[in-house]
């Protein structure tokens, strides 16, 4: 019983073994040689059986066709000349047939089992084909209904052949049986008078087949084990730069754009190097290019089904637009440097919180900045947003006052609406945005917002449902609209 139970739970384990996991868990320790000899030797194996399989099926189809051919001829031949011998039963047409049939066995044709001629007896009760001469001194007569019919139907002098088991004296085999009627002809009329049974042995088809097939298996075997120890050797030359280039593109993988391979083994691994530090340079150039391009645009160049041609459609947006106050004045006594650098400290403070936002920088116009926000909640994101804007610069400001460096404020105006979304421009040089109305109503409300406002039309907000306080209501006339507008301002101390 203990042992019983051992093997029950030895079979629980083994069954419960993540194989999938053990075979993984083998590449990786035997690292780029077990990789490489695995895929030569089934590579190779895939090869030699493929090629194996085809030719060992030429081979048995061309050596049955042959069979065929010498099964058919040898049964037309004997059968011609039984038909004197089976019509006339003269002595010297007896002996004639019992010559050529000598002759055949003693050639000991390939293949031949046995030999058989029946003559057709009508005299009796129950037709029948009694043996009259062959290979046997004395055979039995026919006894296969389905054959004595079958040769029966016959009104021509066509070669039946089908599958049969042999059986005689001893010898069983699987025989091809090759059948000829003798026909007597009377005018139009056709008799059968006797029949012509060869046996083939299937044997001597499949036998060189098979020969074929263990030959063959065999120099699989030896070109698989020349096949492991060329991928060994091949693989030791190979590992240590091939790993030199998994580990770059490791490097690359964490961020590291600053790798470079140099690689010399004179083929195809330092071609890989060298398309591997091209690549790089693209990534480097793709990253630097990004922070030219807004989001959306890189998004619709990634895009492989995109046609990167002028045109656009409308799509519903929430449009933000941010601009710093007091731009003219700020640049007027400072050297450019620092006057760039205090506009881009301030446009990457708000990019950051736009991006957090999930919005998207459309361009940057000086000192001013374009955003856009789509999907789900994209009015109210763009709102929260806003006044963490406000919010950032208002305490960067503090910090910076503190260190007596230049502060500045900017006002936010939202709009939301539809809008024409698609490249801009000239055929050569385009630009992936959005403009319509509802893009410069954004850009007007940007301009008449206060430092540290965020505004937005009254209807808007109350859309939006926002859980934001109002700090002030105001009517205003803005360019391209007839009727004033009702806005709100929203503080940065409301969030």
């Amino acid at each position: 019983m203990l042992n019983k139970h051992k093997l029950k739970q030895t079979l629980h384990q083994f069954k419960s073994i993540d194989w999938a996991g053990v075979y993984r868990h083998l590449l990786r320790q035997g690292g780029l040689k077990l990789k490489i000899i695995g895929g030569m030797v089934l590579v190779v194996f895939f090869a030699v059986g493929l090629l194996s399989h085809f030719l060992t099926g030429l081979l048995e189809r061309s050596l049955t066709e042959k069979a065929y051919e010498v099964g058919q001829m040898a049964v037309a031949r004997i059968a011609d000349a039984s038909f004197n011998a089976i019509v006339e039963r003269t002595y010297a047409n007896r002996v004639n047939l019992l010559e050529m049939l000598k002759e055949t066995k003693e050639a000991q044709m390939e293949g031949f089992l046995d030999i058989s001629i029946y003559v057709y007896e009508r005299n009796q009760e129950q037709p029948s084909f009694n043996y009259f001469a062959g290979f046997a001194e004395q055979h039995d007569a026919l006894q296969d209904t389905h054959l004595i019919s079958q040769i029966l139907a016959s009104q021509d002098r066509q070669v039946l052949r089908d599958s049969v088991a042999y059986h005689e004296d001893g010898h069983a085999a699987q025989a091809i049986r090759f059948v000829r009627p003798v026909i007597f002809s009377v005018g139009e009329q056709k008799h059968v008078v006797g029949a012509v049974v060869l046996h083939y042995d299937q044997e001597a088809i499949l036998g060189p087949v098979r020969h074929a097939a263990q030959i063959s298996s065999l120099i699989t075997m030896a070109i698989l084990a020349l096949s492991i120890v060329l991928a060994w050797w091949f693989s030791l030359r190979l590992t240590r730069p091939i790993l030199r280039v998994s580990q770059a593109a490791k490097d690359v993988a964490e961020g590291d754009l600053d790798t470079k391979l140099d690689i010399n083994t004179n083929d195809e691994i330092e071609g890989l190097a060298e398309e591997f530090n091209k690549m790089v340079k693209g990534l480097r150039e793709h990253q630097r290019m990004s922070k030219f391009v807004s989001g959306s645009a890189m998004t619709q160049i990634q895009d492989d089904s995109a046609q990167v041609t002028l045109g656009g459609r409308y799509r519903t947006q929430t449009l933000l637009f941010s601009d710093i106050r007091g731009f003219t004045a700020l640049s007027e006594h400072r050297a450019p440097e620092e006057v760039v650098e205090i506009i881009n400290h301030y446009l990457d403070l708000q990019a950051m919180i736009i991006r957090e936002h999930g919005g998207d920088i459309d361009k940057f116009v000086g000192d001013e900045i374009m955003a856009t926000f789509e999907g789900d909640g994209d009015l109210q994101r763009a709102l929260e947003a806003g006044v963490a804007i406000q919010q950032a610069i208002a305490q960067e400001n503090i910090v910076r006052a503190k260190a007596k460096q230049v502060t500045v404020n900017v006002g936010v105006g939202i709009n939301r609406g539809e809008v024409i979304v698609g490249n801009m421009g000239s055929n050569d040089r385009m630009d992936f945005t959005s403009i319509g109305a509802s893009v410069n109503l954004a850009a007007r409300l940007c301009s008449e917002a206060t430092p540290g406002e965020v505004l937005i039309q009254q209807s808007l907000f109350v859309e939006s449902a926002s859980n934001l306080s109002v700090n002030s209501e105001r009517s205003i006339k803005v360019k391209g609209f007839s009727q004033p507008l009702t806005v709100v301002a929203i503080q940065k101390g409301d969030l």
